[in-house]
């Protein structure tokens, strides 16, 4: 059993500032006096390095991309690039605190090892030493002792690993280079007795997930009875946690489809070390991970990339499709498989040839998106016909908030053309209130005013009957300026039909209310009005939906507007704006106040859409080219009827 004693280190000295408790930890009688830190022999990390090889160059391409760019002193995060042509400045003045955090995990460094043990010629391969440890010292010797960003947990857990990667790729080099051997091993050292001291006052989050991967590498990496409490403490903080973070259905609490990422290749990499080094994981954590790569798969677009939900950006863990592989080889689970070899350079690092075997013997039988209700984490995947999917956001939000309220995204035809506004909250000014607000989402905003109440999901309801799916749910977050104001979004679809939206304004007065539909920047848009207006948005002949708008006063439609109050702009990486396509239907009205629209896939001929409403029912009624559909909610009892 492990000792979980470690874990309150933090505690004891909570008043005293962590730079002071640092300090004093480090400067105890004999600290820097000890020999060179023991490692281990043989432990398997990373192994699948002896058959990284030219063979890889073409998947390797983005790591060699970043380890020239740090060749060259240029560092990106986040969408922002700085340039050091001397020595680095480690806290520099101006960057987002998590700019600086990146910068201070010296991520690039596993980019350098992968380059490096790519590189066609020796004299190469120690071009990329000197790189590697170049920008180690530079950290060594410039950044603050103990103090300030680099020191605080995430920095420190993103850092460890990245530095002991330094010892495994340039082994040889650093054999025939015992000082900076020394160096190298000393800091990590001294670095994972700070994370040590640190870690029990981190809360519950994917940056606790992240340290104790980090305290687990470096008591496996080193021997010795204090690398042994960190391998004690890491390895229980990650059953602890992976308990305590991951919901039933397999989402990582936060809600973040990039933390579920994050938190996911973090537990993979474990379990493959685990399994490299003949060592067991609990049965039950391996169900449990395992459940997390399932929960990953059911939330992709059919282009394998994440939706951008609560701040969600791409780019930023490692892709699904490598996860997802990894997963695929560990658990020998053919549903998580893709065609062809195993992809990427990390899953061959840490699974090692016997990954990769086992993957290529694997069959593919990799399904199509499947109705599925995540309910403990909030997310629902309403599938159409092969290539459509829409993924509902229907969750209370997470810590800290966000207007994403019943929220989606759409594919049809395998491609995006309804997508969330996306990433871009931490830019100052307008633009960073914008992509904090409700108009950022295809949600539904109340009498202009952007909210900043969070409120709690209620009411929530998930039925499959006759082949219809339906999702309801209610939340009060306007009831702070309008009392009782509660906003219900109902949702049908019937799978390679259609998807109709309805949303409900239920209290007292009058309201004027706004529901957004954002466009992915390419999708064509084209407006038909015969009698009322039907847009018609499209990537291709197969990436095509109707848009049916009912029950509204006015649809308006922009693009790329830059004043004071932006709209019509689309960020799924971080620095990377786009000016895209924003439909708002506005309904203006006495309470009750039912509108919405239906989105019919792949239509040439205009269809109708009309809602009826009192006290006890909803109607919503579709007519399009060859049929009529009628859904019918009867307190809660939901029905189909179709003819033509």
């Amino acid at each position: 059993m492990a000792d979980v004693q470690p874990l309150h280190v933090g505690h004891r000295a909570e008043r005293a500032g962590l730079p002071a408790r640092l300090r004093s930890l480090f400067a105890a009688p004999g600290w820097r006096k000890r020999v060179e830190p023991r490692t281990r022999y043989g432990e398997p990390f990373l192994p699948g390095l002896a058959g990284l090889g030219r063979q890889h160059l073409g998947e390797a391409r983005p790591l060699l991309e970043r380890a020239e760019a740090l060749r060259g002193r240029r560092f990106q995060y986040f969408g922002r690039t700085i340039g050091f042509p001397g020595r680095v400045d480690w806290e520099p003045r101006g960057q987002p605190k998590a700019w600086v955090i990146a910068l201070n995990s010296l991520d690039e460094l596993f980019a350098v090892g992968v380059a490096a043990t790519l590189a066609p010629t020796p004299e190469v391969r120690a071009g990329w030493y000197d790189v590697a440890i170049g920008l180690t010292r530079d950290w060594i010797t410039g950044a603050p002792q103990f103090t300030g960003v680099p020191w605080e947990l995430p920095a420190l857990a993103r850092r460890i690993p990245n530095l002991i990667s330094v010892d495994l790729f340039f082994a040889r080099e650093l054999r025939d280079d015992p000082s900076g051997r020394r160096a190298l091993r000393d800091s990590v050292y001294t670095q994972a007795a700070a994370l040590a001291a640190v870690v029990g006052e981190q809360p519950a989050d994917h940056w606790l997930v992240a340290a104790a991967r980090a305290l687990f590498m470096a008591g496996r990496f080193f021997d010795g009875l204090e690398a042994r409490s960190w391998l004690d403490t890491g390895t229980a903080l990650l059953w602890s946690q992976l308990r305590e973070q991951v919901h039933e259905d397999g989402g990582h609490r936060g809600r973040n489809p990039v933390a579920h990422a994050l938190v996911l290749a973090d537990y993979l990499e474990v379990l493959a070390f685990l399994r490299a080094a003949n060592d067991d994981a609990p049965p039950w954590a391996r169900k449990i991970v395992k459940s997390m790569a399932d929960f990953l798969a059911r939330l992709l677009h059919p282009d394998g990339e994440l939706p951008l939900f609560h701040d969600a950006a791409l780019g930023v863990a490692r892709p699904a499709r490598e996860l997802l592989a990894t997963a695929a080889a560990l658990f020998h689970e053919p549903a998580l498989a893709a065609a062809g070899e195993l992809p990427g350079v990390w899953p061959l690092l840490v699974l090692g040839e016997a990954g990769r075997r086992a993957y290529a013997n694997l069959p593919r039988r990799r399904e199509s998106a499947e109705p599925r209700a995540l309910r403990r984490t909030g997310f629902y995947v309403l599938p159409g016909d092969a290539g459509d999917v829409m993924l509902l956001d229907g969750g209370t939000p997470p810590p800290g908030g966000d207007p994403n309220l019943f929220g989606y995204e759409l594919s049809v035809g395998g491609m995006r053309l309804i997508v969330d506004a996306g990433v871009g909250g931490e830019d100052p000014g307008p633009w960073g209130d914008y992509f904090r607000s409700t108009r950022a989402h295809n949600t539904v905003a109340v009498d202009d005013v952007d909210d900043r109440r969070w409120p709690e999901v209620s009411d929530v309801r998930w039925i499959m009957r006759d082949g219809l799916l339906y999702f309801s749910g209610t939340h009060d977050g306007f009831a702070h300026r309008t009392p009782a104001l509660k906003h219900r979004r109902r949702v049908f679809c019937l799978p390679g039909r259609f998807w109709v939206i309805a949303d409900e304004l239920l209290g007292a007065g009058g309201v004027e209310a706004e529901s957004f539909i954002h466009l992915h920047p390419d999708v064509q848009l084209a407006a038909v009005c015969r009698g009322r207006p039907v847009f018609t948005a499209a990537r291709s002949d197969a990436a095509q939906v109707q848009i049916v708008p009912a029950g509204m006063h006015e649809m308006r439609a922009v693009h790329g507007i830059e004043d004071a109050r932006p709209q019509g702009w689309y960020a799924s990486r971080h620095g990377e704006r786009r000016s895209a396509p924003v439909l708002s239907l506005l309904a203006i009205g006495r309470l009750p106040l039912v509108f919405g629209y239906a989105l019919v896939p792949r239509s040439g001929v205009p269809a109708e859409l009309t809602f009826h409403h009192d006290a006890f029912q909803l109607r919503a009624r579709l007519r399009t080219a060859d049929r009529e559909y009628t859904m019918a909610v009867v307190q809660e009892e939901v029905e189909l009827v179709g003819s033509g």
